[in-house]
């Protein structure tokens, strides 16, 4: 088994911990088991002791290998507890069955010095193997909650940057030029129309405001939150921008990443001409477990130098909430990304 496997569900590299831990516990064993005979015959006593400890310790490793493999959480129940007993019990009469068996025909002396301390015996390996095993879910156990611990970090992190990205990419200077530019533009002609436009840009920048704080909204609400945005990019435009939900109500109930659908808008129009002759479409769609952002390719050909903190913020999002990723594509003709569907909220 490869150093990064045993890594995985061990939790740790343990070839420092065996090559410490067989000396030490081989000297126990032999102690424990043989006594003042150990004192005769040192040497012998030993090497039975460290046959039963080599033997013990590659099977306790491989059963808690299997172990957390099969199971990966932190649930006590009764069918982890007859796996371990089961395989641990098997392990016991294999390793005695064998190694008795060995000792027997090398070293008649010291198998019948074992034999008259059958008590002994029996409490030195449950007690080897009780150490052994508890040593190395303690170990593995800590290190998880660790890695959870900094994962959690790291998504906090993540979050933040993104919530202040969102906040500076709709309160930039740009951004409100071209609302406050699009608003001076239509309260002579049309001062329904600018209350209207007013009432949705503050609408924008509350639902900004409250769902900020979460790390996954319902695409119901994501869809509430966007309708005020995507009215103003209509008012906007004026036919320029075409913006077509095609989403299922049968997905209304799972959710995605807060603000997600509204980014992907927000880099479609940041990215594309948008004209008449020419509108930006773009489609919302979902097709097995992701939602689909869809967009025409018409590049602006004066490109001011994009971060792309975005599009990056959900990648690194998605990675730590579930083992999906978003999938980004590009032709000549479209831009397209999927993000997934998240049916539960952890």
């Amino acid at each position: 088994m490869s150093v990064s496997t045993s890594i995985k569900y061990l939790g740790f590299d343990d070839r420092w911990l065996i090559c410490l831990g067989v000396p030490v516990v081989s000297l126990l064993v032999s102690l424990m088991t043989f006594g003042d005979a150990f004192t005769e015959l040192p040497l012998a006593c030993f090497l039975v002791g460290m046959a039963f400890t080599v033997c013990y310790w590659i099977l306790i490793r491989k059963v808690i290998i299997e172990y957390h493999k099969r199971f990966d959480d932190y649930r006590f129940t009764v069918r982890r507890l007859g796996f371990v007993i089961f395989w641990v019990g098997l392990s016991i009469i294999l390793v005695k069955v064998s190694i008795t068996q060995i000792i027997h025909n090398c070293f008649p002396h010291i198998a019948e010095l074992a034999h008259k301390n059958m008590i002994s015996e029996l409490l030195t390996t449950l007690i080897i193997i009780a150490m052994m095993f508890f040593l190395y879910e303690g170990i593995y156990y800590f290190n998880k909650s660790r890695l959870t611990e900094i994962e959690k970090n790291k998504l906090e992190r993540i979050t933040a940057e993104q919530k202040l990205s969102t906040l500076k990419n709709q309160v930039n200077p740009h951004f409100l030029f071209n609302s406050l530019n699009t608003l001076v533009s239509i309260i002579p002609e049309e001062p329904n129309l600018a209350i209207n436009f007013v009432q949705k840009l503050s609408k924008t920048y509350r639902n900004i405001l409250e769902v900020r704080d979460e790390k996954l909204i319902t695409i119901e609400k994501e869809l509430e939150a966007l309708d005020s945005y995507i009215y103003l990019l209509k008012t906007r435009f004026q036919g320029k921008i075409q913006i077509l939900n095609t989403l299922d109500e049968s997905i209304m109930h799972h959710f995605v990443l807060p603000l997600s659908l509204q980014i992907l808008i927000e880099n479609a129009v940041k990215h594309n001409i948008t004209s008449k002759n020419k509108p930006l479409k773009v489609s919302l769609s979902n097709d097995n477990d992701y939602v689909t952002v869809r967009n025409n390719l018409q590049r602006k050909q004066q490109q001011y130098n994009s971060t792309k903190l975005g599009l990056a913020n959900i990648k690194s999002r998605y990675e730590l909430l579930t083992n999906q990723e978003i999938i980004v594509e590009e032709t000549a003709e479209e831009f397209v990304v999927k993000l997934p569907i998240i049916k539960q909220a952890s």
